[in-house]
């Protein structure tokens, strides 16, 4: 969900153990630090073994449930849900007796106490007997609720971070994992703010806040002659998602310089033109994507990407965009931008990007993206070799358009030079073919009215 996500919190279950559901049924509802999404169910199956609790986070790649076969069991050994079908038709009950003396719950297959994966790592942790534990799930299934008992008195201090951790599991304290990081980082205690997100929620700016309050005066204590940053967190993710994919394909980067003095001019042009009716200026940005948009579909072995052992040349482009927000890098992406016309297009990128300010990003925003711009212009950066968003087939780099002398028709004159560097997978493309597709970009930056 971003190449810094670390985990999410689930808000809403929208089944329960034992629902039968279908491809695409909605079955999960949870929220991360960028973005609110629906998870949908793979296929048919029925729901078993839910694990996650509402509001619990929960780390990438972790399970929370898992979808049966009827008659199957989930891999825990706990029975199948109870309105899964039976494998066997089961004995005839017996005649009633006179005094009906409820039987108690067979035990599970393996012989274990029925509790969810959670449940069973708070026992161990807290060193609890499952065994004197009353479940309350279904079916008698002990759950990580049912274990909500004070822990023993630590000998040491706790560090805040995971401190914070804790409160948010068993205390409930509705907070965003950028909030939670932030708070560890600054040593604040979570229990001690007031959030302003959806439904009280802590999120990243009341932390700040409250980092910038004046601290209380204390005795001055010694420090050591250095210090280190943890490599963990966000910066851990992004080095893992960067190797991840430099390690899975073969990038190699293009460069080209363009000249972008009619580039400026027609954007200049048109910022001025549109901006009483649109309520913003026209961006470079906007019109790279356009740019990008058209020779894409005129290269669409570049707006391409490689499936099991097959190359397959995408029937629509979906231009990305990376973004540097305060909680990481996310790439916001406008679908079937090919069919869109340069206004549109700008008006498509204001309201996904205005949607990530307010914390309102959907699962759509930021997947299915079939080529990613990426512009470190601003930062006064001419030239830089991008990392493929994977499984993008390309990226393409932005540089800052700046002033030099160059030659024009055997006469030195002061032009507005761009440079671009494209990196694609050298699996998917070979260097010429690339190479042609860059130098249509760069026709398109000199020669804007072949946009029309």
């Amino acid at each position: 969900m971003g190449m810094t996500m670390e985990e999410g919190i689930i808000t809403s279950w929208l089944v329960a153990d034992g629902d039968t559901v279908k491809a695409g049924d909605p079955i999960a509802e949870f929220e991360t630090d960028k973005i609110n999404a629906t998870v949908e169910s793979p296929a048919d199956g029925i729901i078993g073994g839910i694990a996650a609790a509402i509001g619990d986070p929960v780390k990438v790649m972790a399970p929370v449930c898992y979808l049966l076969e009827p008659g199957e069991s989930t891999p825990t050994g706990d029975a199948p849900p109870a309105s899964a079908p039976a494998a066997a038709p089961a004995p005839a009950a017996p005649p009633p007796t006179a005094v009906a003396v409820p039987a108690p719950p067979p035990p599970p297959t393996d012989g274990r106490v029925k509790a969810t994966p959670v449940a069973r790592k708070i026992a161990a942790e807290r060193g609890i007997d499952l065994a004197s534990v009353q479940g309350s799930g279904p079916g008698g299934r002990i759950v990580a609720e049912d274990l909500d008992t004070p822990a023993p008195p630590a000998v040491v201090a706790v560090p805040v971070a995971i401190a914070n951790a804790v409160v948010q599991v068993a205390g409930r304290i509705k907070s965003s994992p950028f909030a939670r990081k932030l708070a560890g980082e600054a040593g604040i205690d979570l229990a001690g703010l007031t959030g302003t997100g959806p439904g009280g929620r802590i999120i990243g700016a009341d932390v700040t806040v409250a980092a910038a309050a004046p601290a209380p005066l204390s005795a001055p204590v010694a420090t050591a002659a250095g210090s280190g940053l943890a490599f963990t967190g966000v910066r851990r993710l992004i080095a893992d998602r960067m190797v991840e994919s430099l390690a899975t394909s073969a990038q190699l980067t293009l460069v080209s310089e363009a000249d972008a003095t009619a580039f400026v001019g027609l954007r200049s042009e048109l910022a001025a033109q549109y901006e009483s009716t649109l309520g913003f200026r026209l961006a470079y940005n906007d019109l790279l994507a356009r740019i990008a948009t058209r020779a894409l579909t005129e290269h669409p072995h570049i707006n391409s990407r490689l499936e099991g052992e097959h190359i397959v040349q995408l029937p629509y482009v979906n231009v990305g965009l990376a973004v540097d927000q305060e909680n990481g890098l996310i790439v916001l992406n406008v679908k079937n931008a090919d069919a869109m016309q340069l206004i549109e297009l700008a008006v498509a990128f204001r309201e996904v990007i205005g949607r990530a300010n307010d914390g309102q990003l959907t699962l759509d925003d930021v997947t299915g993206g079939t080529f990613t711009i990426t512009s470190l212009g601003p930062m006064d950066v001419d030239a830089f070799t991008p990392v493929l968003n994977p499984p993008e087939a390309a990226i393409l780099g932005i540089g800052r358009i700046q002033p030099k002398p160059v030659v024009v028709e055997n006469e030195v004159a002061v032009r507005q030079m761009l440079t671009l560097s494209l990196t694609f997978d050298h699996r998917l493309n070979d260097g010429a073919p690339a190479a042609r597709f860059l130098q249509r970009i760069k026709q398109l930056i000199e020669h804007p009215y072949l946009l029309i």
